[in-house]
């Protein structure tokens, strides 16, 4: 486990509180401090004070949607790497992404639903060093 000064910070939002526990342990064991959240005005605070390297967010949220987080992460500056994480075809998590580059948002990858495991801990582990 890394220590309070190594840890690099990660958030997940999720409708979906399994999903979050399943990153958060996967994440953990990579060694980021993870915060989760399947509220999206949770979600703005939480970053707000948390202020993570990366960001994982699923587009779909009752409430709110992936690309309103997205556009508030542009409108708070937001420098970390965001990983776009979703049940949607392909096609729909690629134009995200590239609505965040677009925006000046880090995108760094996509993450289809169902999650697993191995793919999840080898993108956090080659992003763990990155940022």
């Amino acid at each position: 486990m890394a220590t309070e000064a190594e840890a690099k910070r990660l958030l997940v939002i999720d409708d979906m509180v399994d999903i979050c526990t399943l990153v958060a342990s996967v994440a953990e064991r990579c060694g980021f401090e993870v915060k989760t959240t399947v509220d999206p005005t949770a979600f703005r605070d939480t970053y707000r004070t948390f202020r993570p390297h990366i960001i994982i967010l699923d587009l779909a949220i009752p409430d709110s949607d992936g690309i309103d987080l997205l556009r508030f992460l542009v409108d708070e500056g937001c420098t970390a790497k965001v990983l776009i994480m979703s049940g949607f075809p392909a096609g729909v998590q690629e134009a995200a992404k590239r609505l965040g580059e677009v925006r000046g948002l880090d995108m760094a990858d996509t993450l289809p639903k169902p999650l697993r495991a191995a793919e999840l801990r080898a993108i956090l582990t080659r992003l763990h060093g990155a940022v």
